[in-house]
């Protein structure tokens, strides 16, 4: 199914994120006080206002430049109008990894962006009454039974968590 361009992975400015990696690189590791032009700099040209904290530790978890574009890809992602469960269930099997769309990631951000359902990507991950004690689910199959369905995963999407509903 194709999806309307609302629905897809915004275009990411290459040379905007290569300087916010640069900058990201300095502010991650410098010390309180040391960087404010450089996160004021990071911040304007990003159009966020990150703590100097979230910087903190970046080198541990993964390459500037893919940071960088994470926050510029959830910085242009906006809920689009009129979406149908429809064009949820295609994002939904893009953002599955193995559907072998590079830009998975930024189709969790889609679905996100467009449901009642907060952080409703890590329904991929996680069914909606996951119990980490138990690392089981509802009936209390293992976590490593959990396959869900893009529908599945949709139709969760679609209701509201009452444990972590969107403000």
């Amino acid at each position: 199914m194709d999806l309307r361009l609302e629905l897809q992975p915004p275009i990411i400015d290459q040379d905007l994120a290569a300087r916010l990696a640069v900058l990201a690189a300095k502010i991650d590791g410098a010390r309180p006080g040391e960087c404010g032009e450089w996160l004021a700099e990071f911040n304007d040209l990003a159009g966020t206002s990150i703590p100097f904290e979230h910087f903190q530790g970046i080198y541990d978890g993964e390459e500037y430049i893919d940071w960088a574009r994470r926050v510029l890809r959830v910085q242009q992602t906006v809920p689009a109008a009129d979406v149908t469960r429809e064009e949820l269930i295609e994002v939904v099997r893009r953002a599955m990894s193995v559907s072998g769309y590079a830009e998975y990631e930024a189709y969790m951000g889609i679905l996100d962006a467009n449901v009642p359902r907060r952080h409703a990507s890590t329904l991929l991950f996680f069914p909606p009454d996951y119990g980490a004690p138990t690392n089981s689910f509802s009936v209390g199959p293992l976590m490593g039974n959990y396959a869900p369905t893009p529908e599945q995963i949709v139709d969760w999407a679609l209701q509201p968590d009452p444990n972590n509903a969107k403000r």
